[in-house]
């Protein structure tokens, strides 16, 4: 399972045609370029004792952002409303689509894409290149900023909608007001408008999220929560905004996504069971090219025009989406139950599945035991040891071992 370009559209409407946000992110004379569009920028970092200043990114602090533009004088002329606007989009974009993990700054670069308003960007494929770069270097690790990035709010609604690990209560929605025009209605994330509040210890939390991941089946997952056939993008108690199914035929695309540095592949047929298709095992083979992860903006401070750089990717993201609109479409069947199994056979084979580490060896069922051994092992030696353990690995174990049981008495 993985995030689309379905969920995108269904979660926050951005959109997916339009040209890749691929652009030079060149950060000279920032703060002068800063200041035409915006009327001002933050002021330098006071030079310290030994002629040194403080380095500081491109950009500014959400804090002084909100000092300087959290109200619109009433009598703003069109440039001041445009001025306001601007930074607004900014800010929202900066913390929510393209957040990184200190939740501090927003780049300079996001502003500067923003120089022309109606720019026509691709904001959902970035949006979600971002994504998939942001939780690819949590996995690994190698991020320095804190914590993950990247749209928080696309990840959780899409779990949420899902998975019931962990899943919250939903409670009655605010009132919506879209002032008579049906772009202003909400997307599918107003489902999760109001939801209750999780507190607890964060050890335990992390520890009943892995167990309740791990031992999860295919059966309590919901394939499908937009609806089936006619049914499909009907909130029942809202109207979805149209904006949220108006680009159906870009979903299936196989194209490379584009955010300036990232370029991360969106592959659909690893995952048609989500759209209610048929799944193949195993899926074709697509190279992901692994030297794109390689890239870092903060590593390869010498490429600046990320276009350029990419021009060979922007070129396929660009046919790709020309390639939905010609009349000869891709037919894809319908959803198999056998098939399906077949292929979680062959997923559950090839790859790792679970978060914790199993309890024992499954080598165990076929060996004599070696009692002393036995009892050395992870698992054994907490239980004795009265600390608690995660009951995911063993429950695995006990499914897995089933067949082997001799249930003669």
């Amino acid at each position: 399972m993985t995030v689309t370009l379905q969920d995108v559209s269904m979660i926050t409407a951005l959109p997916i045609e339009g040209k890749p946000l691929c652009m030079s992110t060149d950060s000279e004379g920032w703060r002068h370029q800063m200041e035409a569009l915006i009327g001002m920028s933050p002021q330098e970092p006071e030079v310290q004792d030994g002629g040194k200043k403080d380095r500081v990114r491109a950009g500014a602090t959400f804090t002084w952002i909100a000092a300087n533009f959290a109200h619109c004088p009433e009598d703003a002329d069109d440039e001041v409303i445009q001025r306001y606007a601007r930074v607004y989009m900014w800010y929202v974009i900066s913390r929510t689509i393209f957040a990184d993990g200190t939740c501090k700054n927003a780049p300079w670069m996001w502003l500067k894409a923003l120089t022309v308003l109606d720019n026509k960007f691709s904001w959902g494929s970035a949006a979600l290149a971002y994504l998939y770069r942001q939780l690819d270097d949590a996995c690994r690790r190698t991020t320095k900023d804190g914590g993950v990035g990247g749209c928080m709010l696309l990840l959780s609604v899409w779990s949420w909608e899902r998975l019931p690990v962990r899943r919250p209560k939903s409670s009655q929605w605010n009132t919506w007001n879209d002032h008579g025009n049906p772009v202003r209605q909400p997307t599918w994330a107003y489902k999760w408008d109001l939801v209750s509040e999780v507190a607890s210890e964060v050890n335990l939390l992390y520890k009943q999220y892995t167990n309740e991941m791990d031992s999860l089946t295919p059966e309590q997952v919901e394939w499908e929560p937009y609806g089936v056939g006619t049914n499909f993008g009907d909130a029942h108690t809202f109207e979805l905004n149209p904006l949220c199914v108006q680009e159906i035929h870009l979903w299936l695309m196989r194209c490379p996504l584009i955010c300036n540095w990232v370029v991360e592949w969106h592959l659909p047929h690893r995952v048609l069971r989500q759209f209610g298709y048929f799944q193949p095992h195993p899926p074709e083979w697509v190279d992901t090219d692994t030297q794109l992860h390689r890239l870092d903006r903060r590593r390869q401070r010498k490429i600046k025009d990320w276009q350029k750089h990419h021009k060979s990717y922007v070129l396929m993201f660009e046919q790709s989406v020309q390639a939905t609109l010609s009349i000869q479409r891709t037919q894809y069947r319908q959803h198999c139950a056998l098939a399906f199994s077949n292929y979680l056979r062959w997923f559950q084979e090839s790859t790792r599945v679970e978060i914790c580490p199993p309890a024992y060896e499954e080598d165990i069922l076929e060996e004599p035991t070696e009692y002393d051994e036995l009892a050395q092992g992870g698992y054994s030696k907490l239980i004795r040891e009265g600390y608690q353990t995660s009951f995911a690995p063993v429950l695995n174990f006990v499914v897995s071992v089933l067949p082997y049981v001799n249930y003669e008495f």
